[in-house]
């Protein structure tokens, strides 16, 4: 295997090769000289198992890699020969033959029989409860190969629906005889008190230890299969392992037409006696099992699902089994930031891919990525990846390399399996500019196969020019540092991207979402905003990108129930978009529930810990419970991630609420000689430092003359109009700001009922009037939510 440490990851020949040639391709590692691998199957807890390519035979097996922490487990090797040994006797269309045993290096392996298709239990998350017919086709074709296994003295022990493939061509095929033994005579020599299984499946007898587990332990292991099946839900669960495995010791099976009252009488005695404490009352065979299935009359097996399992709605906090299963089923991957091999102000085409190829991925069911903010923590971290991406916690790490040539660029890029270092594929590419996002669509395409998951979204075009490329890379490292002169810059290269490729949806979804966040200072932004997110969706309805483009776009227009639904079409796509959860949450956390908002911005900021705003949204949660010094430690965050500025907004304006006046001054003392452009911030700062009132600073007073804004800075600037007259006093103005403040669209019904500066207003008769259009306005957008 690779020594990573010690072996130059990509190195660059010093020719350049012609311009669209891929320079070199390595598929992946080949075991043993003879297999080499193709995908990742799937990890397990012997090790993970892959898709493999036997190039003596030219044929597909699946080779499984003992890990490498259990080679040196006394008795593994012998047990992982026995393995071999015992699952050799057994051949069975129903079950995966076993070739061969072999050696890599420090590794040990198997090859077996490779089944297309899917294991069982993600079927079952997929699906939801299955038909009765379903589960009578599925389950008798799992007896006949137990009975063969069986027949052949060989007991499974770790018989579930993660060992039961769905092959394509219509077979189910028993998998994964890993512990299976053979079924020894009383009195043989064995290891007495070794559990081992699945807690929620192992029969009682495996939870005891006892050492003469037979045949009847996979009886009880397909009982609790039949059980899922039917209704869902797994037989045995509880808050840790050995509650799930001793709970079958001291309670009887249970019932599953508690569960589905539609179920056949006959569907729940099978699975009763299946799982029966007392072995010698369940069935003594497989084939008894299957003959009772099949017995169950017609009507009874086309039985549908009952509608009462419902799941529950995306915002329900515990996920459902199937929702789990799904979940579990899922490859976890982390893309390392890509190395930017070339002069420093090439910077940004590395990042940009490493974003595009996060993003690409995130959408690939199968797949659960590491989101932007966790990973780029190791940006220039001399580090094994394999040990980075066992600090993730995650099976598959992808790292890379970006160069300008004089051709173009250079692309490379590898997936590694990090529980063993294979290689599982890896290659180069030398194209045009233009070709970026080709070659990235190329490269998650090829991850994908790599790890044996479907890629739904269709691959993207090319803009005509390199230049919108380079261009709308550099307008997203500038639209994420989110204040007015980087969005500002951001639209003017997006603008210059746009006459270049005027159709492309990345760069469109990006030019949106951009004047959207420019629609604050200018509010005819809005409007363009909408109509370019529209044309991005006309030509890529499938991408993230356009749909979180359209939420922005829809809120700068005063519609936050279309955002929110916009917003939730691009999670639904991108389920790592950090920027599609902070737009929600912070939508909440102005019209509630604040707990809602907590949950969903905590969420954005688990995704990408340096998000703009999503740490000063959280700030004001915390500030609105009254918790100031969580809202204090947040507000530090703040000015780790957003700089000094960002810092001075917040506080001022929490002290402001809270009158304390030594905070004020201190904050603005520091910031004495900062440049600071926003004119609301600056005239507070200057008031402080100059000890008059805001209202005769004249930088104040142009602001709020200024009705250039969008419907969001016309009622910002109104509620610290508000504010500011209550904190010097001045209670006439007010009270006759907050009604021309409720009718700019203002959505803060929190502001209005949680912030202890406008406490003097809350019995007066305009602030009562003022509360009515805001709370008629939130009541209709949460009305439109709940209806969407």
């Amino acid at each position: 295997m690779t020594d990573f440490k010690a072996t130059p990851t990509f190195p660059d020949p010093l020719s350049e090769a012609p311009t669209g040639l891929v320079l070199s391709s390595a598929p992946g590692d080949r075991v043993a000289g003879r297999y080499t691998l193709l995908g990742l199957l799937g990890v397990g807890g012997m090790g993970s198992v892959y898709r493999a390519r036997d190039e003596e035979l030219e044929e597909l097996v699946a080779l499984k890699v003992l890990r490498q922490d259990l080679v040196n487990e006394p008795g593994m090797l012998e047990r992982f020969r026995r393995e071999v040994k015992l699952a050799r006797r057994v051949t069975h269309k129903n079950v995966a033959r076993v070739f061969d045993i072999g050696e890599h290096g420090a590794d040990k392996y198997l090859t077996m029989e490779y089944v297309e298709g899917e294991p069982l239990n993600v079927a079952l998350a997929r699906q939801g409860v299955m038909s009765v017919a379903r589960v009578v086709e599925i389950a008798t074709a799992i007896c006949a190969g137990l009975a063969a296994a069986h027949a052949a003295g060989v007991v499974h022990r770790d018989l579930k629906p993660e060992n039961v493939l769905l092959a394509k061509d219509g077979r189910v095929v028993i998998t994964d005889f890993g512990i299976a033994r053979m079924h020894e005579p009383e009195g043989a020599r064995t290891q007495v008190g070794a559990v081992i299984g699945t807690p929620a499946y192992m029969a009682p007898e495996q939870v005891q230890g006892l050492a003469d587990i037979d045949t009847r332990a996979d009886i009880y292991a397909l009982g609790a299969m039949l059980y899922e099946l039917f209704t869902g839900e797994k037989a045995w669960r509880g808050e840790s392992i050995v509650s799930v495995a001793a709970a079958r010791l001291v309670q009887p099976p249970p019932d599953p037409r508690v569960k589905r009252a539609d179920l056949p009488t006959a569907c729940g005695t099978i699975v009763l006696k299946c799982m029966a404490r007392d072995r010698d009352e369940r069935y003594r065979t497989a084939q008894e099992v299957a003959e009772e299935l099949t017995s169950l009359t017609l009507p009874a097996m086309n039985k549908l699902p009952v509608t009462t399992l419902v799941a529950p709605t995306t915002s329900s906090r515990t996920p459902t089994p199937a929702a789990q299963a799904a979940a579990a089923a899922e490859k976890t991957v982390a893309v390392l930031p890509f190395r930017n091999s070339g002069p420093p102000d090439d910077e940004y085409l590395a990042e940009g891919l490493t974003d595009d190829l996060i993003d690409t991925l995130s959408m690939t069911r199968g797949l659960k990525l590491r989101p932007r903010g966790v990973v780029m923590r190791f940006k220039g971290v001399d580090q094994d990846p394999r040990e980075i991406g066992r600090e993730l916690a995650v099976q598959v790490v992808v790292e890379g390399s970006v160069r300008r040539t004089p051709a173009g660029v250079r692309i490379s890029a590898r997936v590694l399996s990090v529980a063993d270092g294979f290689q599982l594929w890896a290659k180069r590419f030398d194209r045009p500019e233009k070709d970026l996002f080709v070659v990235n669509d190329e490269v998650a395409k090829a991850i994908a196969d790599a790890l044996t998951v479907d890629m739904a979204q269709p691959a993207r075009e090319s803009p005509t020019d390199p230049v919108a490329v380079e261009l709308y890379l550099k307008a997203r490292v500038e639209y994420r540092k989110f204040w007015v002169e980087h969005v500002r810059e951001a639209v003017k290269l997006l603008e210059q991207a746009l006459a270049r490729a005027p159709e492309d949806p990345t760069i469109l979804s990006g030019y949106a979402s951009a004047l959207a966040r420019m629609s604050f200072f200018n509010g005819d932004n809005a409007v363009l905003a909408k109509q370019a997110a529209e044309r991005a969706l006309v030509a890529a309805p499938h991408l993230a990108e356009a749909h979180l483009a359209m939420a922005h776009g829809l809120f700068q227009a005063g519609d936050g129930a279309g955002a929110v639904r916009s917003a939730r079409q691009a999670i639904t796509r991108a389920p790592a978009l950090a920027e599609a959860y902070g737009l929600i949450g912070m939508i909440l956390s102005e019209s509630g529930p604040l707990d809602e908002a907590t949950r969903v911005l905590e969420t954005a900021r688990s995704l990408d810990p340096a998000a703009p705003s999503v740490s000063r949204n959280l700030a004001r949660v915390s500030m609105l419970r009254g918790d100031r010094d969580g809202a204090q430690q947040l507000l530090e965050q703040v000015r780790t991630v957003e700089g000094e500025f960002a810092y001075f907004a917040g506080v001022s304006r929490y002290a402001i609420w809270y009158r304390d006046e030594a905070l004020l001054r201190s904050v603005a003392e520091r910031l004495r000689n900062v440049k600071i452009d926003a004119p609301i911030q600056r005239a507070i700062r200057d008031a402080l430092l100059d000890k008059i009132s805001p209202f005769d600073s004249p930088t104040f007073q142009q602001a709020m003359a200024n009705n250039e804004g969008g419907w969001r800075r016309t009622a910002y600037f109104r509620q610290v109009e508000v504010e500011l007259a209550l904190y010097v006093g001045d209670v006439a103005r007010a009270i006759g700001s907050i009604l021309p403040c409720a009718q700019s669209g203002l959505i803060d019904l929190l502001w209005m009922d949680r912030c202890p500066l406008l406490a003097p207003l809350r019995g007066t008769p305009e602030f009562q009037a003022a509360r009515v259009i805001v709370d008629e306005r939130v009541a209709r957008m949460l009305e439109a939510l709940r209806a969407g």
